[in-house]
């Protein structure tokens, strides 16, 4: 399928039209109007000590290294977003790999140095995650999460069918606690998307007041903070201008919560999940009732406790009934094991699972099940199949989540944080040419791998 019969199927004919019109008043000739539109985001940003994440086709990259170049010196971060812009999923694994291995040499000889990728499209395959894997990539942020914003009976034909597409286009999977954190599939993270982004709502919802897109970008900040997660925005730098004002909304809506929001590059993101996976929690039974408790983390470690009596040690109210608490050692007083008991027949897999999410484990036997905040006995683990383990596993955090027993856990966040925001943007094409080019690049791709 080529470039155009594929935006077709995937826009709309009628969206596709109009995406052809508006390429001329985004892009010029030159790189003036990319450089202008890029410098908007770093800016915004930099008002709040914080940079964003862009991510380029290595042949554009090619074209414009010395911008691309000045834009990573301003830190913002570069991640790799293909060779060439082509949808993954129409792609063999060998195919993955030869593609991904060449954006990587472009990189190396252009000196930009690299940690994550996002497919084109958001395009990935099972087979993708092993390639980035085998490849050395820390992170890639492909899974969008979508949030439930768009009243879909509010929209003519037109605009459903051209959002609903996207829906398609992108995979999209439901939005809860579990869905909005960082994991880690082998070596590989996972950096969930949230969705609806500008191209969906500036271009297929006509939604370009900026007003109204900063209030919908602040519901689903908002919906993010109350879940703890993070949020990954993408900001298509050719709509960063007419979009400012909704991304200075965002980030002063974002700061304004109760408890921090950490605007970070993906790559520290990944970076600091990388760093919690390691942090591990020791109990110990002194007496009934008497337990010590022994903290292995970084000093940037959010340690939160729920109902429990602390002996001489200060909490801070943080969110709902958790407390926040700077010792690393201490004891507490509960009739319960403040931790997450699993039975001896649990598999490793559920276990590795609830270390990641941040919650302290003992192995105990199903005759104590009483004795712990909860208990989890999983002997057939999380499922084989990618949706039945992310709804075991969205259930699991949910209820977990919500328990009104004594316990101590991690939070996602450093230094007391409740939510994390990202913002990122694909720089699909720099200039007029970049973006009619990409059908010639697509043609010859598909040739030459037809040819082989």
């Amino acid at each position: 399928m080529n470039l155009v019969a594929f935006s077709i199927k995937t826009k709309g004919a009628h969206n596709f039209i109009r995406r052809l019109w508006t390429v001329f008043t985004r892009f010029g000739f030159s790189e003036s109007r990319t450089r202008h539109a890029l410098y908007a985001v770093v800016n915004s940003l930099r008002q709040y000590s914080a940079s964003p994440t862009f991510f380029i086709p290595a042949v554009v990259l090619k074209r414009h290294p010395m911008l691309i170049a000045e834009i990573a010196h301003q830190s913002a971060e570069i991640g790799i977003h293909g060779y060439i812009h082509n949808d993954y999923r129409f792609l063999s694994e060998g195919e993955q790999h030869k593609q991904t291995q060449r954006a990587i040499s472009v990189f190396e000889d252009t000196h930009i140095p690299y940690r994550g990728f996002r497919n084109p499209y958001l395009g990935w395959t099972e087979e993708s995650l092993r390639v980035f894997a085998a490849l050395g990539f820390l992170y890639e942020s492909n899974d969008a999460v979508l949030h439930d914003v768009i009243d879909l009976n509010s929209l003519s034909p037109v605009l459903r069918s051209g959002y609903e597409k996207s829906l398609k286009l992108f995979q999209a999977i439901p939005c809860n606690a579990y869905t909005l954190r960082p994991h880690f599939e082998g070596n590989l993270l996972r950096l969930p998307t949230s969705i609806p982004d500008d191209e969906m709502l500036f271009d297929r919802l006509r939604i370009t007041q900026a007003e109204e897109m900063g209030r919908i970008w602040g519901n689903m900040m908002q919906r993010v903070y109350d879940l703890g997660g993070l949020y990954t925005l993408n900001l298509h730098p050719e709509r960063s201008l007419p979009c400012k004002r909704a991304l200075d909304m965002l980030l002063s809506h974002a700061r304004s919560r109760p408890l921090p929001v950490w605007v970070a590059r993906l790559k520290d993101i990944a970076a600091w999940w990388k760093e919690r996976k390691q942090f591990r929690c020791r109990i110990t039974e002194l007496a009934p009732g008497q337990w010590r408790i022994e903290v292995s983390c970084t000093p940037r470690a959010t340690v939160l406790v729920r109902h429990l009596s602390i002996e001489n040690q200060p909490t801070t109210p943080w969110f709902g009934n958790d407390r926040c608490i700077r010792a690393r050692s201490f004891t507490v007083n509960t009739n319960t094991c403040p931790c997450i008991g699993v039975s001896g027949r649990t598999v490793q897999d559920v276990i590795d699972f609830l270390l990641e999410q941040g919650y302290p484990i003992i192995e105990g036997a199903q005759e104590d099940a009483h004795k712990y905040a909860h208990y989890v006995d999983m002997p057939g683990g999380m499922g084989c199949s990618r949706s039945e383990q992310m709804r075991k596993r969205s259930a699991l955090v949910e209820k977990i989540e919500r328990l009104e027993a004594p316990m101590i856990r991690f939070g996602c966040w450093p230094d007391g944080g409740r939510a994390a925001l990202g913002v990122s943007g694909d720089i699909d094409s720099v200039t007029i040419q970049d973006f009619f080019l990409r059908i010639l690049e697509v043609r010859q791709e598909r040739d030459r791998t037809f040819c082989a």
